[in-house]
């Protein structure tokens, strides 16, 4: 799925990512557009890409099997190198480990406070009350960087959040460990707790959008 800035609104989509995009951070992506749907906002763009990206390979086998077993859909899914474009796109970009989400920071400071582990969105957005998502606190906010606006669900929600990410208290067993190349286990194991953060996260959206 191509994605573009949206000028003079705020980025609107969410962003997965991982190491390669052959394997956690698909995986995301389609768990999380799958419960998106299920709760009505399939209208939000999801998509995924990778640090390092194995551009062009399929995902993974296990992988795309644990994703339709939990209700995605992998078919098409390849691997996509991350890319400033497709940052700025992003209203929420959610990566698997404390690592990836400095990684990327680092690369594309503009989406500092838009960049998150999923464990840690899932954590301190879970504190962020209904109906306070639109309200979003200049100091936390893009519109210093990139000039876009604020005066929406999604940009109230993720700065909100993003102001109170401390109250996350992550801990290393909170990053999601690549599981390329690892036993079935390993790959159910990790699928599993990909598959509760989306579902906390579309629960989120859900509450606030």
């Amino acid at each position: 799925m191509t994605l573009t800035n949206q000028g003079a609104h705020p980025p609107s989509s969410i962003l997965t990512v991982c190491t390669g995009n052959i394997c956690r951070s698909p995986l995301a992506e389609q768990l999380i557009r799958a419960q998106l749907h299920d709760n009505g906002l399939s209208s939000l763009q999801v998509v995924s890409a990778g640090l390092h990206a194995a551009e062009g390979a399929p995902m993974e086998p296990l992988p795309a099997a644990l994703s339709r077993e939990y209700g995605g859909n992998p078919n098409g899914s390849v691997g996509r190198q991350i890319s400033a474009g497709v940052v700025e796109a992003a209203g929420l970009v959610l990566t698997m480990t404390r690592k990836q989400r400095d990684e990327l920071v680092k690369k594309y400071p503009c989406a500092a406070q838009r960049a998150f582990t999923m464990a840690e969105f899932a954590r301190a957005a879970a504190k962020v009350p209904a109906g306070e998502g639109m309200a979003a606190p200049a100091a936390a906010s893009w519109a210093s960087v990139t000039g876009a606006v604020t005066n929406t669900p999604l940009a109230g929600l993720v700065s909100r959040t993003a102001a109170i990410r401390s109250t996350a208290e992550l801990r290393d067993e909170d990053d999601i460990p690549d599981p390329i190349n690892a036993s079935e286990a390993v790959h159910r194991d990790v699928a599993q707790r990909i598959a509760g953060h989306c579902k906390d996260v579309a629960d989120i959206l859900r509450k606030h959008l």
